[in-house]
């Protein structure tokens, strides 16, 4: 058993609605290890900002843009330092009181925003967990790769208990480094694992260091990682830095998406309407792609 460490609690600054993160962490793949119900604190897992040890939280919201009650559990864990990764993690970590501007502003997303009050980005804990969904996620299916990477959780990982739950952990670098074969993971993909193990233990995929070196830079670093091309570098530097204002150009189908609502064709220049999704273009893409999963169910 792992006793809580700390509590505390997030306020955010704009729209936030955690039974939309539930919602929308319920059917992606790399956490729904933590299957969330309604009713339940909703538990999520990450690697510790530092030293990538793992930190289980555990978090509750009385009514829609309220404050966020966060319950902090993980050995060694650092309770200010964790807090601050759950806010960068549920993208509390920006003001976003001007982000209903952009609906008002393109009524197509205003008409997401309304389906889906409330929701912003859930990210990946860190880099190095990023890092490795993209190599276990290579070449197979989102639902596979999923469940590929709760087993390694639950093999390799640590097992904490936050809320009177236990959750599983992903496996930190030194754990991971030490797998040498796992089902569904052919000798290839170990290899590259091992190389994103080894970048953590030196200190490659901090927050704080990728940040620095900007987005070209940050993803030039990223493809020198074995087995990370240039859609792998941006998903790790889109999906787990908090970034809030950048399009993502290797995702075709937000763009299909994005035409697709005013009647334009992907092919078409759409400079114009990408534009007016600023200063929230990360995040208008995150409400295109939860528009496309809803009219593919």
């Amino acid at each position: 058993m792992t006793a809580a460490l700390a509590t505390g609690v997030l306020e955010p600054l704009g729209p936030f609605d955690l039974e939309q993160t539930r919602a929308f962490v319920g059917r992606w793949g790399p956490i729904t290890r933590h299957a969330p119900s309604a009713g339940e604190p909703l538990r999520l897992t990450a690697p510790l900002d530092g030293d990538q040890r793992p930190v289980a939280v555990a978090l509750r919201q009385a009514a829609p843009d309220g404050p966020v009650e966060v319950e902090i559990a993980g050995a060694h864990a650092a309770p200010d330092r964790a807090l601050a990764q759950v806010a960068r993690l549920l993208s509390l970590d920006h003001d976003a009181r001007d982000y209903p501007d952009v609906g008002r502003r393109v009524p197509a997303i205003g008409r997401l925003m309304a389906a889906h009050p409330g929701l912003r980005p859930t990210l990946f804990g860190t880099p190095y967990e990023a890092a490795a969904w993209s190599v276990v996620s290579a070449r197979i299916g989102e639902r596979q790769a999923g469940t590929v990477f709760r087993r390694l959780a639950a093999a390799h990982g640590e097992t904490l208990t936050v809320a009177g739950a236990e959750v599983d952990a992903f496996p930190g670098p030194e754990a991971l480094r030490a797998v040498e074969k796992f089902p569904g993971l052919d000798a290839e993909k170990v290899r590259r694992l091992h190389g994103v193990a080894d970048a953590a233990l030196a200190g490659d995929l901090e927050v704080d260091r990728l940040r620095a070196l900007g987005p070209d830079g940050a993803r030039a670093a990223l493809t020198r990682l074995r087995g990370i091309g240039d859609f792998g570098a941006s998903l790790i530097w889109l999906r787990s830095c908090g970034v809030v204002d950048e399009w993502p150009d290797g995702e075709p189908r937000c763009r299909a998406a994005l035409a697709r609502l005013h009647g334009r064709h992907a092919d078409d220049p759409l400079d114009d309407l990408i534009d007016g999704l600023r200063p929230y273009r990360t995040w208008a893409a995150l409400l295109l792609r939860v528009a496309r999963h809803d009219d593919h169910r």
